[in-house]
Formats: C-alpha cells, sequence, structure tokens
C-alpha cells in the first residue's frame, strides 16, 4: 500500500485520484479491479473527449491512456491534457509494438512511462503507487510554499513597520530565519522518525550513524554547509525504501533473489527522485543518490567510478557500510565491530576511500561501543536549554516525537512542557546535560538515571 507523508497535519491531504481512459469496457473493468487496492479515487472514461469532461471536473493526479482509440488517439488526448494539466503524471497502454506512437505520446503527451498489453500487474501497481507518492509529495511541497510564502508576507510587513528602528528590525529577521531553519529541520526529524519506523528493528547496539558522520565530517574539515548536509542525508538514506515491500526489507541483500536486488538497488535512485521535489533537499539528494557506490564502480544504482562520486557520498557510504554489515542488512550474517572494520579495511581503494575508513575508526575509538548509552532521566520542569536528546522521544503511548541527538530550545522545551500537559501523562526524558548546566531541584520526586 502507499506510505502517506503527511508534514502539517492541520492540513487534510486529499486522497490521490486515479483517471482510466479505454474505449474497451473490459479493459476498464480489468484496470478498476486491479488499482481497487489502492487507497485512491478511480475515474473511468470511454473515449478522450470523456476523459477531457472528467479533468474539467475533477482533480486527477495519474492518467492512465489507451494509446488506439477512435475520434482521439491516446498520444492526442495525453497532448492536451499535459497542456492544460501539467501536474498529472501520465502513462501509456499499448496493445501493440508501435513506435511511433509511442514517440508521439512522449513528445506531445509527456508520458512519464508506457506499459504494453497484457500488462504485468505487479509492475504498473508498482508504478502508479510510486506515482501517486510523488504526487502527493508535491502537493505536501505546495503546501510547504504556501506556508513560507505566508511567512515571507507577514515578514515584510513587519519590516515595513519596523522602518525607524533598524536594530530591532534586524532582531526580528534574525528570529524569523532562525524559525525557518528550526522548522526546517523540524520536517527533516519528522520524516526521519517516519522511516525509522519501518525499518527492522536490530537487537544489535550500533553507533547513531546521523553522529558518526557529524564526527567523520568534522575531523575530515568539511564545511559546517556540508556536514549538515551529510547529516540530513543519513537521516533521509532510506527514503526511497518506502516503495519496498516488508519483506525484501527484512531480507540481507547478500541473499536476496537476482530479481529483489535488481529491485532493492532502485532505492537510492527513488529516493533522489522523491527529495528533488523541495529544492532545499537537492544537496541531500544529490548524496543520497550515491550513498551505495562505489570506487571501481561496481555500487548502484548507477555504477559511478570515484571521480563521479561526490566527498560526501563517500563518506556517507563508509558509515552507513558500517552500520549496514553490524546490523545483518548486507550480509548473511552480521558482523561484530572487528569484522565491520576489517571488511571495510579490505575493501579499501577498491570500494571505499582509505582516508575516510581511517577517519571512521579514529571516530569509533571514541565510541564506547559495548556500553550502554551513558544518559539520565529528568521531569520536564527541569528541562534547560541546552540539553541534548540521548534518546528518541515518545509520548506516553509510544508515539515518536523527536529524535536522539536533538538540541533543546526554549521553544521546545516549552511545547513538550504544553503537550504532556495536554496529554496528562508524564513523557520520558532521558538527556545529556552539557557542562555548566545545572538540573533544576523539583522537590523531593525522585530522578532516575540509567
Amino acid at each position: 500500500m502507499m506510505t502517506k507523508v503527511v508534514i502539517d497535519q492541520t492540513h487534510v491531504v486529499e486522497t490521490p485520484s486515479i483517471l482510466l481512459v479505454d474505449d474497451e469496457a473490459n479493459v476498464l473493468s480489468s484496470l478498476r479491479r486491479l488499482f481497487r487496492k489502492l487507497n485512491c479515487t478511480i475515474y473511468i472514461a470511454n473515449s478522450g473527449q470523456e476523459g477531457l469532461d472528467t479533468l474539467k471536473e475533477h482533480a486527477i493526479d495519474v492518467i492512465i491512456s489507451d494509446a488506439r482509440m477512435p475520434e482521439m488517439t491516446g498520444p492526442e488526448f495525453l497532448a492536451i491534457a499535459a497542456e492544460t494539466y501539467p501536474d498529472t503524471t501520465r502513462i501509456l497502454l499499448t496493445g501493440y509494438a508501435d513506435m511511433s506512437a509511442i514517440v508521439d505520446a512522449v513528445n506531445r503527451g509527456k508520458v512519464s512511462h508506457y506499459v504494453e498489453k497484457p500488462w504485468d500487474d505487479e509492475r504498473l501497481i508498482a508504478l502508479v503507487e510510486s506515482a501517486l507518492t510523488n504526487t502527493q509529495l508535491k502537493k505536501q511541497n505546495a503546501q510547504l510554499q504556501r506556508v513560507v510564502q505566508e511567512q515571507n508576507t507577514k515578514l515584510k510587513a513587519l519590516n515595513d513597520s519596523l522602518e525607524a528602528t533598524v536594530k530591532e528590525r534586524s532582531s526580528k529577521i534574525i528570529q524569523i530565519n532562525e524559525n525557518l531553519k528550526e522548522n526546517y529541520r523540524n520536517v527533516i526529524d519528522l520524516f526521519a522518525g517516519l522511516l525509522d519506523m519501518r525499518q527492522p528493528k536490530s537487537e544489535i547496539h550500533v553507533p547513531d550513524i546521523v553522529s558518526l558522520v557529524r564526527d567523520m565530517g568534522t575531523r575530515l574539515q568539511m564545511t559546517e554547509k556540508d556536514v549538515d548536509v551529510l547529516q540530513g542525508a543519513a537521516k533521509m538514506r532510506y527514503i526511497g525504501q518506502v516503495c519496498l515491500s516488508d519483506e525484501i526489507l527484512k531480507i540481507p541483500y547478500e541473499t536476496l533473489t537476482p530479481e529483489q536486488k535488481e529491485e532493492y538497488e532502485q532505492y537510492p535512485m527513488m529516493g533522489s527522485t522523491l527529495l528533488t521535489c523541495v529544492r532545499q533537499l537537492w544537496p541531500m539528494a544529490e548524496v543520497i543518490l550515491q550513498h551505495k557506490e562505489y570506487l571501481n564502480g561496481k555500487g548502484f544504482p548507477n555504477g559511478d567510478w570515484e571521480k563521479f562520486i561526490s566527498r560526501k557520498a563517500q563518506v556517507l557510504a563508509v558509515a552507513n557500510d558500517y552500520i549496514e554489515l553490524m546490523n545483518g542488512r548486507m550480509l548473511a550474517e552480521p558482523l561484530t565491530h572487528v569484522e565491520a572494520l576489517r571488511y571495510l579495511s579490505a575493501r579499501v581503494g577498491d570500494y571505499y576511500a582509505a582516508d575516510i575508513v581511517e577517519t571512521l575508526k579514529s571516530v569509533l575509538s571514541t565510541y564506547q561501543l559495548e556500553e550502554p548509552i551513558n544518559d539520565q532521566r529528568i521531569w520536564s520542569k527541569q528541562l534547560v536549554p541546552g540539553m541534548v536528546l540521548s534518546r528518541n522521544l515518545e509520548n506516553h503511548k509510544g508515539a515518536f516525537l523527536l529524535s536522539k541527538g536533538h538540541v533543546l530550545t526554549a521553544h521546545i522545551i516549552e511545547k513538550l512542557v504544553e503537550l504532556e500537559q495536554q496529554s496528562k501523562a508524564e513523557f520520558k526524558f532521558f538527556v545529556i546535560v552539557p557542562e555548566g548546566v545545572i538540573i533544576p531541584d523539583v522537590g523531593n520526586r525522585e530522578i532516575k538515571s540509567k
């Protein structure tokens, strides 16, 4: 089933819709039955003109049209649809090997895919699910852009009213920019939390990959901007796996069938494509696209060579493979910490850059891999700006709120306290207390630590 990702829960995401156009009733019936399992609204049309009438009356996300129809052919219909409704995803069904019709549909109707009859049910469903997922993300991006536009409008009005006081105006602008950055980080954390919920859980303790790439990037003297992009890519690296089945996700890569491997190896491409819907995420998308590429060209999805793989992607490849070697996602059996490092070292020059592998070892030497997290439990009234979450924060029902490593600000603390009060149940806050920060006393309440 298609996974819906809701960025702003105050807005309702419309149910996606499919328009099926074919002059053969039995074909329409077959397609309708095929897509009935999807959470979407299905419209049918018996001709190109009827399809155009439906487009006028309903918001359509995906159009599937037959190539040969009387009066108006599929390419002719899709050409009009592309001109009038460019945001739709258009798929051509063709029952014969007529390359001229296909080329015409691609050029005029701007179709994204064509499928030959008789179609393969699973492939067609996967194709439509991917198109619907991409469309939903585009809609959510447009919604986010509207929110940003509203904020920009408010910012302009605020600036006009504060022209007399330059210092105050500058302070307001800085504050708003910080809020936008915080919102951006919160959106990334939300996606990361949703992706983590779908990933197979491992009982093996491994380092947090976000902290790992941050420390590696810093030691490799990357810029602060590049380190931020690298951390975001580490959080979102599995976004392309939302279209994979649970069966494939639970099987180590080494033991997948050739057909399963072919499908699995497209997830970096899919993830990169999804993120390019948001311009601010383009740098992150480029890293995700290449994070499974190897220096000798034997990685995936494109088989890029060393000179074409970005430095950030090479760092993420080392860190990600180290984690996957230990949690059992790469090889038939999970490796120990020492075995995983030996595996990486043996492939220096072929798969990985030597200095990046050495940096990983150096960073890991400062971690205590075999010991539990050194943190402590405190109450919400003891939260102080600057504290860092040492574990993922969940509400009393186990729903994800904030990711491990999140630095608490006064604004975030205020919202968490408010949310806890609304829930009428205490949350479990596990934090790392920076040096110099004093935990407020709340009387005789017991403070738990682990």
